[in-house]
């Protein structure tokens, strides 16, 4: 990073995509410190257009004009999944610093050439694991790494996602299913909490979206994941059961933590055999802190004010996708994967 750029006072950001997590990144940064999305561009011109209106940015015609325009020091992309990976190595080259959603990619290769990418650049590239900045969790990864509940031994999660807006969702090769577009934020998030994979084994299918059974991938899964720490952690996925939020069960060797984001919004409970206190509790400010957390996060790295180390780097955005397309080839081919060490 260049004195320059530590020398600024924000961050202009240009905003790639005006659908629906488009409009949720816009809202966040109405609440942060120190950046701004100054543009918009979407190949859906009135998408642009109305979200130019809305918001006051300006229009841009395409994204290889926002990556010319020189008033602009950083893109955030949310667009389409299979758009992830060709659209961050072109950023970066552009000189841009890079927000993208989750997943990093589709394939491992692609994923691959994000990681080179990212390595030849000077620039900051975060990734839209929304959960690393969203409390309690970063207090709950920080109480399980101080050895708070003992040695870990088990996981299980609800993971309760938005019935997809657009048919790409469905289709494994522009967004991959319910497992690689949703799940894929709790891949990230166990790999975060419990450290690499071993194995995994899927259970699932299409049961209810027409849009899962046309492409047959999955709208509704259960991933069990072995990892090399001896802890099993359970997930299920559904884009039919449920209407956003999750809830989180840790259990260790002196203690259990819940997380409750479905009846008891921002609730971390932590208990053990010596303490008869409910644990901590927090406002009901939930995906407020998430998006924002992340965008402010992203925008005070690239200002120098923060190193990095909460965010997933490329490195574990691809385990993440690894993790996944391990999970989705599991259920595909009815058996347990094993993953490289």
């Amino acid at each position: 990073m260049t004195s320059t750029e530590t020398a600024l006072e924000s961050v202009r950001v240009g905003l790639v995509g005006a659908g629906r997590i488009a409009q949720v990144h816009a809202a966040a940064y109405g609440r942060i410190a120190r950046g701004s999305i100054v543009s918009v561009t979407d190949p859906i011109m009135s998408a642009a257009e109305r979200m130019s209106n809305d918001h006051g940015y300006a229009l841009s015609p395409t994204f290889g004009d926002i990556l010319s325009d020189d008033s602009v020091d950083a893109v955030l992309l949310a667009t389409p999944n299979f758009l992830h990976a060709e659209q961050t190595i072109q950023a970066l080259e552009a000189g841009k610093h890079v927000f993208c959603q989750k997943p990093i990619a589709l394939t491992l290769a692609d994923a691959d050439r994000v990681v080179a990418a990212a390595r030849a650049s000077d620039r900051i590239l975060q990734f839209g694991f929304m959960l690393r900045f969203t409390p309690p969790i970063p207090q709950l990864h920080d109480r399980l790494a101080a050895g708070e509940l003992g040695s870990l031994i088990a996981a299980q999660a609800a993971v309760f996602g938005w019935e997809p807006s657009n048919e790409w969702f469905y289709d494994p090769k522009n967004g991959g299913g319910v497992i690689l577009d949703t799940l894929v934020h709790f891949g990230d998030l166990v790999l975060w909490l419990f450290g690499p994979a071993e194995r995994v084994t899927t259970e699932g299918g299409a049961y209810k979206l027409d849009g899962a059974k046309k492409f047959g991938s999955p709208d509704n899964a259960v991933v069990t994941v072995r990892h090399t720490s001896g802890v099993v952690s359970s997930m299920y996925v559904s884009w039919t059961a449920g209407r956003g939020n999750f809830t989180l069960d840790v259990f260790g060797n002196d203690g259990s933590a819940t997380v409750d984001l479905v009846h008891q919004p921002l609730n971390l409970h932590i208990s053990d055999t010596t303490r008869d206190d409910a644990g901590w509790q927090y406002p009901d400010l939930l995906w407020d802190y998430g998006y924002a957390g992340e965008q402010q996060y992203f925008v005070d790295r690239i200002l120098g004010r923060e190193d990095g180390a909460r965010a997933a780097s490329a490195d574990q955005a691809r385990d993440a996708l690894a993790l996944m397309l391990a999970a989705q080839q599991s259920l595909d081919e009815r058996r347990t994967v094993e993953l490289n060490p």
